[in-house]
């Protein structure tokens, strides 16, 4: 029967306490070449936080385990099998009650009540470890930022870091840069998207070295304090929310550190653009005229990317509704030239016409099948649903044994509760997938209870002798169906083109 060896290492143990993967590997072997073993199966985390029990060579591993074909597990320390201690004491009763010796490079352990409390404390040392570790490092960090030294290198576009003074140093060629952007929003008064256009046209390389400029990029720089002489340090921190998942939130802002630097631009020039930008977000779009039936359940049959509502407006002063592809209406793929070759599709033609074919299925059910789309199917999840429902049993059977603990007084009330919150919040989420993950009754397209109750609402709304108005036509749309994908199919061009009907190729998928 095979031995086993488990290794796990995170970017902050390998730069901090030089866990090498290779080391432990070798460390572990070296336990098992001794004792004569050599049929040896490796289990690797790269990468994983210990926080977290659902990792991928430890869940193999688990699963290897209680399988019976793993004869004994080697893991060079305790803190490597899990950060937490309440982990670390379930993992080790899976283990021992699968009849699997484990064993630690750095130390021994054993199911008796002593060796049970020496993993106990072992396990409680790792956890305040890491907590002290984490202390340590944002008091220097907040040490270096009151000296007036800057942690690191952002990348500030603009800037260069000097690495010898932890400071911003100007970048004469981006500073200038810089210094054009803001002149274009305040002089020229253009929009995020009208300085993207203009940095396209005149080929200035992004901050990447791209010749596109997202605006995103752009809305960033012209919003950073930062270029007007004033680095913010301490203002954002990152909570670990999952195995390799952290969102990035604000700090109080009397945690906020100021560091001088040199500014690019003055702060009337700043406060200017903010003004600039503040009365752009504030000036109102201007209202549809026509009431677009499909807007936001309407995809491209060319590309498959959204199509959005527009209107052409034609120099009598008339305009016509289209539905365009959303590749030729936003500006970063527009100015950078990525747009799709589909044609617009007049919204009026295209909304009677689904109109028509919809009343068709509402009173005949079959006749959806003839625009179902043919990736209408679910997607074959009977893997991830089967693994949702594995974890979803280990987090109730590790609910159950962090009870156990906190009545034998392993586990204090506030480890207990702790404990508790996070698996409560990993079922819930779990639960959610699980819904979405439901696998269809049959493979066939059939018309669901709900679907055929509301098809029977439906009627007596249709055959009440009441003209429907074209709002209540887009909310039975809407109730119906969730995309509609159309490609045109006509080349009608020039002058007489629009006396000839536009045609299409519809298809469609249900709620």
């Amino acid at each position: 029967m095979a031995k086993a060896i488990y290794c796990r290492v995170s970017t902050e143990d390998q730069a901090k306490r030089g866990y090498s993967l290779s080391d432990q590997a070798a460390a572990c072997k070296a336990f098992l070449v001794k004792q004569g073993e050599t049929n040896i199966i490796e289990y690797i985390d790269d990468g994983y936080s210990g926080e977290f029990i659902d990792r991928p060579a430890l869940t193999r591993l688990r699963d290897d385990v209680a399988a019976g074909s793993i004869e004994s597990v080697v893991v060079y320390d305790p803190d490597r099998l899990a950060r937490k201690l309440s982990i670390q004491l379930l993992v080790a009763e899976e283990i021992e009650k699968s009849k699997v010796a484990l064993h630690f490079v750095t130390g021994d352990y054993d199911a008796s009540p002593d060796g049970r409390l020496f993993f106990s404390m072992r396990g409680a040392i790792a956890e305040f470890e890491k907590a002290k570790i984490l202390d340590r490092t944002l008091r220097g960090k907040r040490k270096k930022a009151s000296q007036g030294k800057i942690i690191m290198d952002f990348g500030l576009f603009g800037y260069d870091y000097d690495k010898k003074n932890c400071s911003y140093i100007i970048n004469k060629g981006e500073s200038e840069v810089v210094q054009k952007i803001f002149y274009m929003a305040t002089t020229n008064n253009l929009s995020v998207q009208g300085i993207q256009k203009e940095l396209n046209r005149l080929v200035i390389p992004s901050p990447t070295g791209k010749y596109l400029w997202p605006t995103s990029s752009i809305h960033n720089l012209l919003t950073n304090m930062t270029y007007t002489g004033t680095f913010i340090s301490m203002k954002k921190r990152y909570k670990k929310v999952g195995i390799k998942t952290k969102i990035k939130m604000e700090r109080p802002k009397d945690e906020w550190i100021s560091i001088p630097v040199p500014p690019i631009i003055d702060k009337i020039t700043f406060e200017r653009v903010q003004q600039h930008l503040k009365a752009n977000k504030a000036t109102p779009r201007k209202p549809l005229a026509y009431p677009f039936l499909l807007s936001g359940i309407l995809f491209c049959g060319v590309c498959g990317c959204r199509m959005l509502t527009h209107h052409c407006l034609f120099r009598n002063g008339t305009y016509k509704a289209y539905y365009q592809c959303a590749t030729q209406r936003y500006a970063n793929r527009r100015n950078a030239g990525i747009t799709c070759e589909s044609r617009t599709l007049p919204a009026d033609a295209i909304d009677t016409d689904l109109w028509n074919k919809l009343l068709k299925a509402i009173y005949n059910p079959a006749e959806l099948k003839k625009f179902m789309s043919k990736n209408h199917k679910k997607a074959d999840n009977g893997t991830d649903l089967l693994r949702l429902i594995s974890l979803e049993g280990e987090l109730i059977k590790r609910r159950e044994t962090i009870a156990k603990w906190f009545r034998q007084q392993m586990l204090s009330e506030e480890e207990a509760e702790k404990e508790l919150s996070e698996i409560k919040t990993q079922l819930t989420g779990i639960q959610e997938r699980k819904n979405i993950l439901k696998p269809p009754e049959s493979k066939e397209m059939i018309v669901t209870p709900s679907l055929e109750e509301t098809f029977n609402k439906l009627r007596p709304l249709i055959e009440s002798g009441n003209e429907l108005n074209p709002e209540e036509k887009k909310q039975i749309i809407h109730a119906l169906l969730s995309k509609v994908t159309i490609t045109r199919t006509d080349h009608h061009q020039g002058k007489g083109a629009r006396k000839k009907l536009p045609e299409f190729k519809i298809s469609w998928e249900t709620i």
